[in-house]
């Protein structure tokens, strides 16, 4: 199967773009991925396109040796936007492989471990919040926190998952310093985060009841004392896990040491070269993985080696529907996964712009057994909704 072609596409996708890598083959099929410019990734098309000219012409040999010759190429600066160029031609060339041979993804990735993922519904109540032109009913304050949360309970999904807001200073609000909304480099957290961070778990658990599983993303948004004050601070609560970012293994070892609750993180990571010194040091109870990012094949590395490590895994998955299928086989064919995140607040045109729609049931997201990844992009329903120049993926309100 020789590489004929490499072309990205884009499309609006409300408060930011999807993108996409479309590689066509002289064998009659065409693989695609979907990849992220907008989450602190600008430049990452730039990247496949040069890239492409290393596979243009090419014939396709298989993961291992496509990613052999570009990290090779591109080894001085490895990771990053880079990382994340190459993660999205893989995922590509693996659709087109599998559809060549006529069959999901999941397979030559190893095989199918289970038919149905364990999903927890994220960004409750975020994206309603930052974003109430495109999700609705907008959500203004903890009333409306509670009321999305029996949403959660009422469509029957099992766990859902919120981060850090205002609601006592007018309108609800996103609180995300570590990510320069508001700027305060210092990353200090004060009695009003607390403060605020306990009403809306208190508000989620009443809309929720007792049966849904709440879980906790802090991000990049305090340092390793802020951290600790926060899990102090609401330790009396029933949480599934608390997910925080550090790019420092010792001092995330230490969170995890004080901690109560699991501790998820490491999302950020590319490759076993980054992960493992996480693993080494006992610092996570469940690593998250981004396929997006690191590419199907590249993520089943470092599944495997967070099992050596007895360490479950849960993927990154804040994107659209195509991003949602590629999580889908790779999770499927992990023997160590725990739990999968999901958006099920979606645009009004999220659903036209592929061949097929995730699918849910008692929450669960079922595995497709099509060809590759199950799904593709219209590419009539993106030129339907041009792309729009935008800048970082959060603008600074606050």
């Amino acid at each position: 199967m020789k590489i004929t072609a490499v072309e990205t596409l884009a499309c609006d996708a409300g408060w930011r773009n999807y993108h996409f890598v479309k590689v066509s083959t002289d064998a009659g099929v065409t693989g695609w991925s979907e990849y992220d410019e907008g989450f602190g990734s600008p430049g990452v098309s730039a990247v496949i396109a040069q890239l492409a000219g290393a596979i243009v012409g090419q014939s396709y040999v298989g993961p291992q040796r496509f990613h052999a010759d570009v990290y090779a190429r591109t080894r001085p600066a490895a990771g990053g936007v880079v990382g994340e160029g190459i993660g999205a031609l893989e995922n590509a060339l693996l659709d087109a492989h599998a559809k060549r041979l006529g069959v999901p993804c999941y397979e030559v990735l190893g095989g199918k471990v289970r038919d149905a993922l364990r999903v927890y519904w994220s960004h409750c109540p975020a994206w309603r919040i930052n974003h109430p032109q495109h999700y609705g009913p907008a959500i203004t304050d903890l009333a409306g926190v509670e009321a999305a949360a029996a949403q959660v309970r009422e469509r029957g999904f099992s766990a859902l998952k919120t981060n850090l807001f205002i609601h006592d200073e007018g309108p609800s609000f996103a609180w995300r310093p570590g990510f320069s909304s508001p700027f305060s480099p210092e990353l200090n957290v004060d009695r009003r985060v607390i403060r605020n961070l306990r009403a809306t778990l208190e508000a989620l658990r009443r809309g929720a009841g007792d049966d849904i599983d709440i879980l906790v993303d802090l991000n990049f948004h305090a340092k390793t004392e802020g951290y600790l004050k926060i899990l102090r601070a609401i330790q009396d609560f029933d949480l599934f896990w608390v997910e925080l970012d550090s790019y420092s293994p010792d001092a995330l070892a230490f969170i995890r040491g004080q901690s109560r609750f699991p501790i998820s993180s490491c999302e950020t990571l590319f490759g076993g070269r980054e992960l493992l010194p996480f693993l080494r040091r006992q610092a996570v109870d469940v690593a998250i993985i981004d396929t997006v990012w690191n590419g199907a094949w590249q993520a089943m590395k470092m599944a495997d080696l967070c099992d050596i490590h007895e360490v479950n895994v849960a993927p990154h998955n804040f994107y659209g529907h195509l991003c949602t299928f590629m999580n889908a086989h790779f999770a499927a064919a992990v023997p160590n996964f725990r739990i999968m995140e999901t958006d099920i607040d979606r645009l009004a045109w999220d659903d036209a712009l592929f061949t097929h729609a995730p699918q849910y049931r008692d929450g669960h997201l079922i595995v497709p057994d099509r060809p590759g990844w199950g799904t593709e992009p219209d590419e009539a329903a993106l030129r339907a909704h041009p792309p729009k120049p935008h800048g970082l993926i959060y603008a600074r309100k606050h």
